[in-house]
């Protein structure tokens, strides 16, 4: 980076299991990132009602495939260790060891850089928002559903009334609904590791992160309100007096997308020990 520049920054969990807590530290110390978009979807501007804010964060939780964009301030040249870091993760009992540990080192450089821009605004406030008006839109179901495991082989995500079921490719749609619903989804975590709810062909909007102190985890920043594809659910004590971690979600099944698709933990190996469901979404 040059000094005194701001550069703009997409970063992708491309692993198969760990989770990142990003942190841009200089000399120990954090260091503010402005948060433009979240899974792909420009932050604050869905309905086009008002403008695009950035969302300044010191740091940043990133599941596996999840996707953010932000803008960070290059270090001052008196600056001896500037990083990208990730912080140690407490992901249960039963869960993967996510250390910290340094992704990589940013160094100052006085050769010529090219000015772009073309960052903002995120919205044009005379197109029509993928999102807009889903405030108003009257919810036609709540659905809750668990993450839970026979360990160490079965790995299950079931809406609760319905018996858990290993995915498999021949299995009958966990979840049908129509063109044009919004639904709220309650997803609960009852396993001893933390794990993560992706849905296919749709973004979600996050309603709430619940009881997740329970366990000495905190909320996510930044994404209370946002439009994700991903979120994180962190592990549940296993004491019947503690309830579960759990998100509340509102999906919008407004667009285009019809059909049979998946949801699923993206946790690779539980995704693959069979934690994944079939949603068919029929056309109106």
């Amino acid at each position: 980076m040059q000094a005194g520049e701001t550069q703009f920054w997409r970063v992708v969990n491309s692993s198969a299991d760990t989770i990142l807590d990003l942190q841009v530290l200089y000399d120990g110390v954090p260091q503010t990132l402005q948060v433009a978009a979240i899974d792909a979807v420009p932050v604050n501007s869905q309905d086009g009602l008002q403008p695009a804010q950035l969302i300044p964060v010191t740091r940043f939780r990133l599941p596996v495939a999840a996707r953010v964009e932000f803008l960070v301030a290059a270090p001052a040249p008196g600056v001896k260790v500037a990083q990208l870091v990730t912080n140690n993760i407490n992901t249960g009992p039963q869960g993967d060891c996510d250390p910290s540990r340094p992704i990589f080192n940013i160094s100052l450089t006085t050769d010529s850089a090219t000015v772009d821009d073309r960052v903002g605004p995120f919205a044009n406030p005379m197109a029509q928002q993928r999102f807009g008006g889903l405030a108003n839109t009257p919810i036609s179901t709540t659905r809750v559903f668990q993450f839970s495991e026979i360990q160490p082989t079965q790995f299950f995500i079931t809406e609760v009334g319905q018996m858990p079921v290993v995915f498999d490719n021949n299995n009958p749609p966990a979840v049908v609904t129509t063109q044009g619903s919004v639904e709220k989804w309650i997803v609960q975590n009852i396993a001893q590791e933390n794990h993560e709810f992706h849905m296919h062909q749709i973004h979600f909007q996050v309603l709430s992160q619940d009881n997740f102190e329970a366990n000495g985890a905190a909320p996510a920043p930044a994404i209370d309100g946002q439009f994700l594809d991903m979120v994180e659910v962190p592990f549940w004590v296993g004491k019947k007096n503690v309830p579960a971690p759990q998100v509340q979600l509102l999906m919008d099944f407004r667009g285009m997308d019809v059909g049979t698709f998946v949801y699923h933990c993206h946790i690779l190996s539980h995704e693959d020990l069979g934690m994944m469901a079939i949603i068919q979404v029929n056309p109106k």
